[in-house]
């Protein structure tokens, strides 16, 4: 290779790696990829290894795509053509990802338990979502905030989902059975329902915001933000470390018995108290003000489903009427 085209190949280092990579690491991937592949087809894992295969490939492509880069090579007598560019890569990023859907449906979750296949289904559905509402409102995927938000919204939420599946799958049942359908009190199924619409509105209105401008906010209050939803799951784990009987809906069970451990000797509601973290956190980590304004408006709310959760506590739980003398605050120590 003379000069000039090693100058080439030196000018391109800063744009893009691949292009200097030697050729004995390149051979290296290429050996390994080859020896999963062996290995997945042994032991009759292929889909298994597809699905990890596509969902790197689809992360890769849609970081393409959302950073608009393209990937040169550098051809002898040709010169620098892009063999991606970010147009391909985001159709490449869709077809990829169905694909890792596909593989991780039929790899893992065909064969699951009921359970768990529920939560994969509704993980995934609810994923799908919370990027539509985040994003469409948004009018563009060039929002690190959205982006940000969703990243700390599933790791905290799976890491709370596979730490009841490990320790608690009782209550992790009872976690899943979340919604209007499942309360039994007249009153809770018209407070969810309150709950979902004004959750859904905490949600939409902070990308709005972002997009049309209406409030500027800075990055450090946005990962202050992020570390406020992170914290609320950490509330809720504490709460299910000592509580089976947490469930998502209104209701006494059968052997129920009243918790005065943990986070239950500071406050009779813990998991609500950690909700009011997850509705401060959301607006500040999707970077709006505004949509803190929506936060006065969610209280009445929680305590019309507080206040209608202890009649049933009192008139169903033994014990209860005791609890509620030792521990004086409903939501927030020393408030209420």
């Amino acid at each position: 290779m003379d000069q000039r085209k090693a100058g080439i190949l030196i000018g391109m280092l800063p744009i893009w790696l691949v292009t200097t990579l030697p050729t004995w690491f390149v051979i290296f991937i290429v050996l390994y990829a080859l020896a999963a592949l062996y290995v997945a087809i042994k032991f009759r894992e292929v889909r298994k290894f597809l699905a990890g295969a596509f969902f790197v490939s689809s992360g890769i492509l849609w970081y393409l795509w959302l950073t608009g880069t393209s990937i040169p090579l550098v051809l002898p007598y040709v010169g620098t053509v892009s063999i991606e560019t970010p147009d391909i890569s985001g159709q490449r990023a869709i077809v990829h990802f169905i694909l890792f859907l596909l593989c991780f449906y039929f790899g893992f979750i065909s064969n699951m338990n009921p359970l768990y296949k529920q939560l994969v289904r509704s993980s995934v559905l609810g994923t799908l979502v919370i990027l539509a509402l985040i994003f469409i409102p948004a009018g563009t995927f060039q929002y690190w905030q959205g982006w940000a938000y969703v990243a700390v919204f599933i790791i905290c939420s799976g890491a709370y989902t596979v730490y009841l599946a490990k320790h608690d799958p009782a209550l992790l049942k009872r976690r899943t059975e979340a919604g209007i359908f499942y309360e039994k009190e007249f009153t809770q199924k018209v407070v969810m329902a309150l709950l979902f619409a004004a959750c859904i509105v905490l949600v939409v209105l902070p990308p709005l915001d972002v997009r049309f401008g209406w409030s500027l906010m800075p990055w450090q209050v946005s990962i202050i933000g992020d570390v406020l939803v992170a914290f609320s799951f950490y509330i809720f784990y504490l709460v299910s470390k000592v509580n089976t009987y947490a469930a998502a809906n209104v209701r006494v069970e059968d052997g129920q018995r009243v918790i005065t451990a943990g986070v239950y000797r500071f406050v009779r509601h813990p998991m609500y108290f950690a909700a009011l973290f997850l509705f401060i956190g959301t607006p500040l980590a999707l970077g709006s003000w505004w949509t803190l304004l929506l936060f006065p408006a969610l209280i009445p709310i929680l305590v019309a489903r507080i206040l209608n959760e202890e009649k049933v506590l009192v008139r169903d739980l033994p014990g209860y009427v005791e609890y509620k003398h030792n521990v004086r605050y409903r939501l927030i120590p020393s408030v209420w």
